[in-house]
C-alpha cells in the first residue's frame, strides 16, 4: 500500500511534468487539492469480490496467491480503497492483501491499468507501462517501514524517511521479491536488535498497519507542501523554469520571494 500511495499522488503531478497544458482552472492551488485529498483523510478500504473488476488481471491475483500460500502466506481479503477509486473512477483495482506464516510480513498485490487522460500523459513519456503488475511487502519494526516492491522506475515521488523503500525491477519474480525483503528484515533487526517488528494475525492488524503508513506519508507531504521541487525537477528531468517555479510555490502555497521546499 505504500508504493501504491505514492504512485497515485505521482498520477497527479504528471501533468505538470510534462509541461503540458492543464485543464482550465487547474492552478497550483487546485493541484495541491488533490494531493491532499490522496495524501489527507485516512482511506476508506472495503471488501469487495474480484468480480467486480472485470478489467483486472485476474491470472495474475490468482498467481500471486498460489505463490504466496506456497509459501506459508495467508489470504486476508480483497479490498478496495474507495478515496482512490473516487478521485480516479476510470481507475478502480483492488489489492489483495495477505500476512506471512510468522505474522512479522503483510504483503499486497494488484494490477493498475490507467486509462482515460491518465494514460496518455504516462505513455507519452513512458513513465508507465500500459500494465502494472505489483507485489508489495512490508514490515513496520518500531516506527520503520520496511517496503519491497517490483516498481524499480515507476513510482518516482520520494517516500518518507520512516519508510525505507527498495524497488526491483518490474519483471522481478516473486519468490525474489520475498527472499530480497527477508534479508532486508534480518539486516534491520540484527543492526537495531532493541526493536521489535509488529505483528500481523488479522485483517484489522493489517489495516491499522496501513492506516500509521499513511499518517506517515501524510504527514511528510505536508511538510514538502504537497510536492517537492527535487521531485519536480525529477520527472522534469531538468530545472524548473521561471514560469515552473511559480506553480510550484502557489502548490506549496508559498508567497513571493519566498523560497519553495527542495
Amino acid at each position: 500500500m505504500e508504493v501504491f500511495f505514492l504512485m497515485m499522488g505521482l498520477w497527479l503531478v504528471v501533468a505538470v511534468a510534462l509541461g503540458m497544458r492543464r485543464p482550465t482552472g487547474f492552478g497550483g492551488a487546485q493541484l495541491r487539492a488533490r494531493l491532499d485529498a490522496v495524501y489527507g483523510e485516512p482511506h476508506e478500504l472495503v471488501r469487495v469480490t474480484p468480480a467486480a473488476f472485470p478489467e483486472a488481471d485476474l491470472e495474475f491475483y490468482d498467481r500471486v496467491r498460489r505463490e504466496l500460500e506456497q509459501r506459508k502466506y495467508r489470504w486476508l481479503a480483497d479490498v478496495e480503497d474507495l478515496t482512490l477509486s473516487r478521485i480516479y473512477p476510470q481507475n478502480r483495482t483492488f489489492l489483495r492483501l495477505f500476512s506471512d506464516a510468522g505474522g512479522m510480513i503483510r504483503a499486497s498485490a494488484y494490477h493498475l491499468h490507467p486509462r482515460g487522460v491518465v494514460i496518455s500523459m504516462l505513455q507519452l513519456v513512458q513513465l508507465f507501462p500500459r500494465h502494472l503488475r505489483v507485489i508489495e511487502l512490508v514490515s513496520e519494526i518500531q516506527g520503520t517501514f520496511l517496503v519491497t516492491s517490483n516498481t524499480h522506475g515507476v513510482d518516482r515521488l520520494e517516500p518518507p524517511p520512516e519508510a525505507k523503500v527498495e524497488r526491483l525491477p518490474l519483471q522481478t519474480p516473486i519468490s525474489e521479491v520475498i527472499e530480497r525483503h527477508q534479508t532486508r528484515i534480518t539486516e534491520l533487526v540484527r543492526a537495531h536488535p532493541e526493536r521489535s517488528p509488529v505483528t500481523f494475525e488479522t485483517f484489522e492488524d493489517v489495516l491499522a498497519s496501513i492506516g500509521r503508513a499513511h499518517v506517515t506519508m501524510a504527514r511528510h507531504r505536508q511538510k514538502l507542501g504537497g510536492l517537492s521541487r527535487d521531485e519536480l525537477e525529477r520527472l522534469k528531468g531538468r530545472p524548473l523554469s521561471p514560469t515552473e517555479e511559480a506553480f510550484l510555490r502557489e502548490v506549496q502555497g508559498k508567497p513571493e520571494g519566498e523560497p519553495t521546499s527542495s
